[in-house]
């Protein structure tokens, strides 16, 4: 999964990371029991509920017989807030309603077409075999099931007739052969739960004629009635099954090496629909693509990306991606966060995208060890990031080095203290901001990969890691596993530093450390980043220039050759601002400006057209006019002797060059309160009293 960073509360803990104290988690893995799924449901659009059977096919692969048989019922956590797995949007107080609980309730069980005692509770329903269900030997079970979907923006459930269904199922467990005894665990609060075997599924769907169905798998449309259709949902190789759909949805689609990526998204009447789910769209195609050279090939030949009403994050499950609800793109917007919610949404994709290697194809058990789904990939979205938008982009590695390291890291360490990066998930209950978790297992753990990458070099790593993709594909992989690979391939010296790491009582990562050099090209590089984005949903803005700037492209600070005295000392002040800093752009008087000057390069001009003649000489293609008593443009006109303000235009003598202007009506009324990371492409301020911003 991937959180979102908020701007208030998350975001803060997660640039300034708490240190961490490791304990080893010890995991026995657990034995196969390959699985084949059978389901004929029925689904209410009415009463948003879902009836209909499951039969299981399963062979005891392990060399013991077993007198019972497990499966898991997480619906049943959305019985009660305390144990539903998200809570965003529900406050601390709230109670939930009857629409918001969710619930599984099976009623009829056999096994080899005979009648079984079970007991369903604590969401685990308990089968007594009748016959020891003997090693090599195959066996049918046979349930017939209800779940109601509450009414939620978790990762089960439905608002309007926007319907998910994940963890939605009867799963059968997993049972671990040395210790003679099934997984029981409910699905945490924090952090994901998910741990099975591959298996493969047969499902038919009754639905609404007009809903549009997307599973893991191929949907094909088996048969219809007047007002509903069934569709057949199949797929092979898969942990886990799940089935988004609404009558609501369009898609884009896009083919990459025989892999046929979709984007779905939710239609909305007035609003720029495509936009994000084509940003999505790309995004998730170039991660695929990525993720497939450096790791080994994405091993289905599909792959969906589901707009829904998740929050907090997006959620990954075989195939299928759970993304959370794309920032409103109406015409016109005035909504400066559009360009943070896009660059989140951006590297949701990706990060999701990743779990199709780490969680999807390569198991784990993600209760007990988080490490190596989470922790692996996140480290494999900033991998991604590094090499395609480069080092210092702010989704790669040593931005992520910056903000998981450093001198935070021992004070906040002094007042927390939070679970290894080993640890299992419920581990971290008592974590109420789910803070603890994404620094341990999000950034201290990917440090730790990163750590890995540098101790033994990009080929040796790459081998590591392709390496571990190719032995566990389709299996479940344990850190024990994990550190095999790596005695395998680079020794077991490298093995037993990176255990040592997990088992530290404070690894800080102290390898990766950044020098003063590296942080100043993050800040500039945060800097490029936000301006871009801007700059891509607002047009041209006053911090346009900077960008350039940053860039390193050319510019030119124009004054006038006739200045007073005051006027002088004001500009001298205004120099030292970062964009104006005489040390990256280059000074010249109005006398001696050339029109080749201007048709090459970026262009700041200080004053006003009666002091500055390079200013005048550009005046009449200025789209404001400035006079004396006043300025005018098409959209406004201000009659004062004090006005002052800036705007930035593209250079009229080369589009692809820009002219700022900083300019005042009366002496020395200079405008220093510059935002240069606001949507807006001029300002105004008149008698220093109104002050007026906005866009040609």
């Amino acid at each position: 999964m991937n959180f979102k960073k908020t701007k208030n509360v998350i975001f803060t803990f997660f640039i300034s990371l708490f240190t961490v104290c490791l304990i080893s988690s010890g995991i026995v893995k657990a034995s196969a029991l390959p699985a084949k799924y059978n389901m004929d449901l029925d689904f209410n659009a009415n009463t948003k509920t879902v009836t209909g059977s499951e039969e299981v096919k399963i062979k005891n692969s392990t060399s013991t017989d077993l007198k019972n048989m497990v499966f898991h019922l997480y619906p049943d956590s959305y019985n009660k807030k305390e144990t539903m797995p998200s809570q965003v949007g529900i406050s601390s107080t709230q109670s939930l309603t009857e629409a918001q609980k969710g619930d599984i309730s099976i009623s009829k069980v056999l096994v080899n077409d005979k009648q079984v005692s079970f007991t369903q509770d604590n969401q685990v329903l308990k089968i007594s075999l009748n016959n020891n269900f003997k090693s090599n030997e195959d066996i049918k079970v046979y349930m017939e099931f209800k779940l109601k979907l509450p009414m939620s923006t978790s990762r089960l459930g439905y608002i309007d007739n926007d319907v998910s269904l994940t963890n939605w199922y009867p799963i059968l467990s997993m049972y671990n052969e040395k210790e003679n005894k099934w997984d029981e665990n409910t699905f945490n609060v924090v952090g994901e739960s998910n741990y099975s075997d591959v298996g493969d599924y047969n499902v038919n769907l009754k639905v609404p004629k007009n809903y549009v169905v997307a599973s893991t798998g191929k949907e094909t449309e088996k048969s219809s009635e007047k007002d509903t259709k069934v569709m057949n949902l199949n797929a092979s190789n898969v942990r886990d099954f799940i089935i988004i759909m609404s009558p609501n949805y369009k898609v884009l689609s896009k083919e990459i090496d025989g892999i046929n990526v979709n984007s779905y998204y939710i239609s909305k009447p007035g609003e720029d629909d495509s936009a994000t789910a084509q940003n999505v769209l790309d995004s998730a195609v170039d991660a695929v693509k990525f993720f497939s050279q450096q790791f080994g090939k994405y091993p289905y030949d599909e792959l969906d990306l589901m707009e829904t009403h998740l929050s907090g994050g997006a959620m990954e499950y075989p195939q299928i991606i759970q993304m959370p609800m794309y920032p409103q793109k109406i015409q016109n917007s005035s909504n400066d966060d559009v360009s943070y919610e896009d660059s989140f949404i951006s590297q949701a994709a990706v990060h999701e995208v990743g779990h199709q290697w780490w969680y999807v194809t390569v198991g784990n058990n993600e209760f007990k060890e988080p490490f190596l789904d989470e922790s692996i990939t996140s480290f494999s979205t900033a991998y991604y990031f590094e090499k395609t938008s480069g080092e210092y982009s702010s989704n790669s590695i040593i931005p992520m080095i910056s903000s998981y390291n450093g001198a935070n890291v021992a004070r906040i360490a002094s007042l927390y203290k939070f679970p290894s990066i080993s640890s299992g998930v419920d581990k971290f209950d008592n974590d109420s901001t789910g803070a603890g978790y994404n620094l341990v297992i999000y950034g201290k753990g990917a440090l730790l990969m990163q750590d890995l990458r540098k101790r033994v070099g990009d080929a040796a790593f790459l081998n590591i890691m392709q390496t571990y993709f190719k032995e566990y594909k389709f299996k479940n992989a344990s850190i024990d596993d994990f550190l095999g690979v790596i005695e395998k391939v680079s020794g077991k010296t490298v093995s037993d530093a990176i255990r040592a790491c997990l088992n530290s009582d404070n690894y800080t990562a102290d390898k990766l450390k950044l020098t003063d050099d590296q942080i100043q090209k993050i800040a500039d590089q945060q800097k490029k980043d936000r301006l871009k984005n801007l700059e891509k949903n607002k047009g041209l803005i006053l911090g346009s220039i900077l960008l350039r700037q940053l860039n390193g492209e050319k510019i030119i600070l124009v004054t006038s050759s006739n200045l007073t005295d005051d006027e002088k000392k004001s500009i001298d002040a205004i120099t030292k601002n970062e964009i104006f800093d005489s040390n990256k752009i280059s000074l010249k008087q109005d006398k001696d400006l050339t029109d080749n000057d201007i048709s090459n390069n970026n262009i700041i001009l200080i004053g006003n057209p009666w002091k500055n003649k390079a200013f005048n000489s550009i005046k009449n293609v200025l789209p404001v006019a400035i006079n004396k008593d006043g300025i005018s443009s098409n959209g406004f006109s201000f009659k004062s002797e004090n006005i002052n303000g800036a705007f930035t235009i593209k250079n009229p003598k080369n589009t692809n060059k820009l002219i700022f202007v900083l300019f005042w009506t009366k002496d020395n009324s200079i405008y220093t309160d510059l935002d240069w990371y606001t949507g807006s492409q001029f300002t105004i301020s008149i008698d220093n009293k109104q002050f007026f911003k906005g866009n040609f």
